[in-house]
């Protein structure tokens, strides 16, 4: 665990919850990564806390950050999230919802903490495509710094709009199959702990 784990972050993760080739073992393998990243950090209310956002048609906020203060319970939770299968990849309603539901402090954002947002796609967005990019944009204004994860398998996902997107193209992450998740965890998890120098 880096040292700088202990520091106040606030972490949503947004995970493509639409329609995969692999169906819902590919969803699995995506909760599988996002747990191996919750290893890395230390979830509590004096440290990191944890959000999470499925889409697919539309977004889906599944718990926000005053939900969970400890990685048991969070973890659990992410296991229990279920597919969706959706046809449509909404990415943008998604990078909304940060802003609308996730990083407000009635949803437990806490004010002045590094605002992080692990985005986890496996495939191009399909619905609001024009707005993706000004969503991101508009995401990065309120502060919120977006580290893309991308599964790029069957073309199905264009790895120029995860550049669009980052917070940096410095820290995209491209894995060419779900098992390979698990390899860049610990790489995504010292991002999010270094956030704190990008504030």
């Amino acid at each position: 665990m880096c040292e700088v784990c202990r520091s106040v972050i606030d972490v949503a993760f947004v995970v493509d919850s639409s329609t995969k080739l692999q169906g819902q073992s590919a969803w699995t393998q995506m909760l599988s990564f996002v747990n191996l990243v919750i290893d890395r950090l230390t979830i509590s209310q004096y440290a990191q806390r944890v959000s999470f956002v499925s889409y697919g048609n539309q977004a889906i906020v599944d718990f926000s950050f005053n939900a969970y203060n400890n990685a048991q319970s969070v973890k659990q939770r992410v296991s229990s999230i279920s597919y969706l299968g959706h046809a449509g990849s909404n990415l943008a309603d998604a990078l909304n919802a940060l802003r609308n539901q996730v990083f407000l402090t009635s949803s437990g954002a806490r004010s002045g903490a590094p605002r992080v947002a692990v985005v986890v796609a496996d495939r191009s967005p399909t619905v609001g495509t024009q707005q993706t990019v000004f969503a991101a944009s508009q995401a990065r204004a309120a502060r919120i710094q977006i580290i893309p994860v991308g599964v790029i398998i069957s073309g199905r996902l264009v790895r120029s709009i995860l550049d669009q997107i980052a917070f940096t193209t410095a820290r995209v992450s491209i894995v060419n199959d779900y098992s390979q998740l698990s390899g860049v965890a610990v790489q995504v998890g010292d991002w999010i702990c270094a956030s704190y120098l990008s504030e």
